[in-house]
């Protein structure tokens, strides 16, 4: 894997320049982030030195993982608030709690208890998709189910159902980046 020159969350709206440093100050292994927010829409991945081999293997894993846990901070501070948002604008309580996750076909779900889990590469996708998931996922408060009903009321949430749920069958490979899903 490469580390992505560019981290784009089109959720959100923000770009990142990513940057990747050797410090021969760290330790073998030691991988690092650093967000230049608000000054800058930047991240610079610091490492120590690249290893030979399958070492090398291991540090790229690292480095994936380290931008991976910086997309799921970014879901974390936004997709409760939206997801929360869009509840209150269409009059459905919000949900009880909000999980976030990785799950490899989905890119959210509602659990019987009422718990949303959302997919973090939701982040990567454009604003207009991403409501229609939380749109998707609220509209089971009424119906549990994927029957007439449901998607009646889907319907009248987001008149582009449709346009949207067939966007979201080749979101993953126009949206998401590769580097995501190894």
């Amino acid at each position: 894997m490469a580390t992505p020159r560019e981290l784009f969350l089109r959720a959100e709206g923000t770009r990142f320049d990513v940057e990747r440093v050797e410090e021969r100050s760290l330790p073998p292994g030691t991988v690092r982030l650093l967000d230049h927010r608000p000054a800058a829409d930047r991240l610079t991945v610091m490492h120590a030195p690249a290893p030979e081999g399958p070492a090398a293997n291991a540090l790229e894993g690292a480095v994936r993982e380290l931008l991976l846990a910086f997309v799921k901070a970014e879901a974390a501070r936004t997709l409760p608030d939206a997801l929360f948002a869009v509840a209150a604008e269409i009059g459905m309580p919000p949900p009880p709690r909000v999980r976030l996750g990785m799950p490899r076909t989905r890119w959210a779900s509602r659990s019987s208890s009422g718990t949303i889990s959302c997919n973090i590469e939701l982040m990567f996708l454009p604003r207009d998709l991403v409501r229609h998931v939380l749109l998707h996922e609220l509209a089971h408060v009424a119906h549990m189910d994927h029957g007439p009903a449901f998607h009646a009321l889907l319907a009248r949430l987001d008149p582009l159902s449709r346009v949207h749920e067939a966007a979201l069958r080749t979101a993953v490979r126009n949206y998401v980046p590769a580097w995501v899903r190894p």
